[in-house]
């Protein structure tokens, strides 16, 4: 199954990257907080809608409720975030998830991207680690942990960067345009402005640790 989680952020051209996901029938669709409305405007299902959903109109909130197939009403002050909420809600609901995409997460508030962001540092998300996505219009986000993971360049960006959530052990980089032999980060770590040699895949390995891999583009 194929998670589709519309957040409330900024989210320009979200319907490309939904049209990219395929197969709707293993897609499941998750609108959180105004996330809801974007979709039903943009014509997409909401199997789930959630949310303090005080970023809607009396009248939008209305159509979101009749339109979604599952509408989850949280309280405004509250321990998780909405976007929480929904991470908790999937991974309980599903055994199988192949991916979680999340659209609408960062490009917003620093503060909102941030928690994103570090969202699979929380140990109850530790299983998704390696299956989470942040998509914007100008990057593309992905995690994994300890292992060797070949990397395909993303058609649509430029530029490849590393940037670690803990510190990391054996970090190694190779066919990119600037390699790394293996080395210890007793501290995070960003490295920025890679690049990828004629289309071919990036490797990365190291045996301890959490590492963001961003591709991106200028605007």
């Amino acid at each position: 199954m194929k998670i589709v989680v519309l957040a409330g952020g900024p989210a320009a051209s979200f319907e490309t990257y939904i049209a990219q996901c395929g197969d709707r029938s293993h897609t499941y669709f998750v609108g959180v907080d105004r996330g809801a409305y974007r979709l039903m405007q943009a014509g997409f299902p909401v199997n789930l809608a959630i949310g303090d959903f005080d970023s809607l109109k009396s009248e939008e909130f209305e159509a979101v409720s009749a339109y979604a197939d599952e509408l989850h009403q949280s309280p405004a002050e509250k321990d998780d975030t909405d976007l929480e909420l929904a991470m908790l809600t999937v991974a309980a609901r599903f055994k199988k998830i192949d991916e979680i995409l999340i659209l609408g997460g960062i490009g917003g508030r620093f503060d909102h991207g941030i928690q994103i962001f570090y969202l699979v540092l929380q140990k109850r998300f530790a299983e998704l680690i390696e299956k989470i996505r942040l998509i914007d219009g100008q990057n593309v986000i992905q995690f994994v942990g300890p292992g060797r993971h070949q990397i395909v360049k993303d058609p649509s960006m430029t530029y490849l960067a590393f940037a670690s959530l803990t510190p990391v052990s054996d970090f190694l980089i190779k066919d990119a345009k600037y390699e790394l032999d293996r080395t210890d980060f007793d501290r995070n770590f960003s490295l920025s402005s890679n690049e990828f040699i004629d289309e071919q895949p990036v490797t990365i390995a190291f045996t301890a640790g959490i590492v963001s891999i961003i591709q991106s583009k200028d605007l």
